[in-house]
């Protein structure tokens, strides 16, 4: 299997007023397409910064984060947007959904704010709906946040 994402050596050091604080000391992986990897470990353990240098929201201290076998450091700050649409999906520990916003309207907002050339209301309309049956949420399209159980808020954000 072709490896897509490679982490070698990633560490990261922030200054505080107590001193040096490693937040990442030493983490290396392969992820090949279609694998899945979970980051697990207690509060405060680095995972949340660990995903922001993958996500180039930070840089690392030290070590290397490459992606089909470029590095991630040689992405110009002008692409990184384009970058993240094109490779990263997030899923919030909260939910982080808009209340006053539906099921349908939570997962195509990201889309309609960030519209591709030639592509329709009812493009992105239809690709929410695709999303949200996936998710085994078509029935809930029109629900608000507040109308959904946490499962639901969860696949909603994942959608």
């Amino acid at each position: 299997m072709e490896t897509k994402l490679q982490v070698r050596d990633l560490r990261i050091s922030f200054r505080t007023s107590n001193g040096k604080v490693q937040a990442v000391r030493g983490i290396d992986f392969d992820l090949a397409k279609g694998e899945t990897l979970a980051i697990v470990g207690e509060s405060g353990s680095g995972k949340t910064t660990l995903l922001n240098i993958l996500a180039a929201l930070d840089k690392p201290t030290a070590g290397e984060v490459l992606l089909s076998g470029k590095s991630l450091e040689t992405i110009p700050e002008r692409d990184l947007a384009a970058f993240r649409r094109d490779n990263l999906g997030f899923v919030f520990q909260d939910f982080n959904l808009f209340p006053q916003y539906t099921a349908l309207e939570n997962v195509t907002l990201a889309r309609r704010l960030a519209k591709l050339p030639g592509e329709s209301e009812a493009d992105i309309r239809d690709r929410g709906l695709a999303l949200l049956e996936q998710m085994g949420l078509s029935d809930r399209a029109g629900h608000y946040p507040h109308q959904l159980s946490s499962g639901q808020k969860q696949r909603v954000a994942i959608a």
